[in-house]
């Protein structure tokens, strides 16, 4: 499942630490219930600078902290990103001795001829074969041992086994083409049809669309000339009877999905309608 927040959704935030704190919340959200990609939707009139900076902090906090020195060189833009919670998610634990079977996320710092030496953390590396881009990240799985105590033999993963999750990817894409690609989407909002019953199967490349602090996802899409339309397109409220005039798009993430979390694990499989 995918999420999509807008550009100006820090907008209202007093500072660049609040700035950062807000992102975090949107990060802790996103791995708690592993959203697989994160997208940043532009509309109107766009502060480019602003958007690679949220794009660049949400990268960084879905990075292993291990990784980290190796896939971000020094950037003004990550000064405060101390104040990002850690994930704690499995390919975020800290390095400790791989054993056969393991799987790591790391970056690929070098070439042995025909093979990619990944770097893994705690000072060592995988040997996968093929030569993959020099800084690409990879998931990998320790196959065996070496003569080099600090170099072991494994496999690239393609996918994550059953269980692991790997963190989000952070896009960024256009109002008008944003549920291109996708066999669902849940756009929410105070305005929506109330989820009270509702019960859904989620296909397995679905997107659930956030608003912002100044306007929610039908006023954006309205001023924009931008329609949503489909058989499989809802627009619901998942928090009906709220006791504030509005939700934080951060408070949104978490009420929406952990329904949606439970409705796709807990309840009863059928469809919307």
């Amino acid at each position: 499942m995918d999420i999509a927040i807008p550009h100006d959704v820090l907008e209202e935030a007093p500072d660049e630490e609040g700035k950062v704190r807000k992102l975090g919340y949107i990060a802790r959200a996103a791995a708690i219930f592993r959203v697989e990609n994160i997208v940043i939707y532009t509309y109107g009139d766009v502060d480019w600078r602003a958007v690679e900076a949220m794009r660049l902090l949400l990268e960084y906090a879905a990075t292993p902290p291990y990784l980290r020195r190796k896939v971000f060189k020094l950037d003004e833009r990550l000064k405060y990103a101390g104040l990002l919670p850690p994930l704690k998610i499995p390919s975020h634990l800290a390095p400790r001795e791989p054993k056969r079977g393991d799987v790591v996320e790391g970056v690929v710092e070098r070439w042995d001829g025909y093979y990619s030496l990944v770097y893994i953390g705690g000072r060592k590396y995988a040997k996968v074969p093929k030569p993959y881009p020099i800084g690409s990240r990879l998931l990998v799985k320790i196959e065996a041992e070496t003569d080099r105590p600090d170099i072991l033999r494994a496999s690239v993963v393609k996918r994550p086994p059953e269980g692991f999750y790997a963190g989000y990817r952070v896009a960024v894409k256009p109002l008008k083409s944003l549920a291109e690609g996708y066999e669902a989407v849940i756009l929410t909002g105070k305005e929506g049809e109330p989820i009270c019953g509702k019960r859904l199967r989620l296909p397995e490349k679905a997107l659930v669309v956030f608003g912002g602090p100044r306007a929610g996802v039908d006023e954006i899409m309205r001023s924009e000339g931008v329609k949503i339309e489909g058989p499989s397109v809802f627009f619901l409220n998942f928090a009906p009877g709220q006791g504030t005039e509005t939700i934080r798009t951060e408070e949104a993430l978490f009420i929406v999905l952990g329904i949606l979390n439970y409705l796709r694990r807990c309840g009863p499989q059928i469809n919307l309608k």
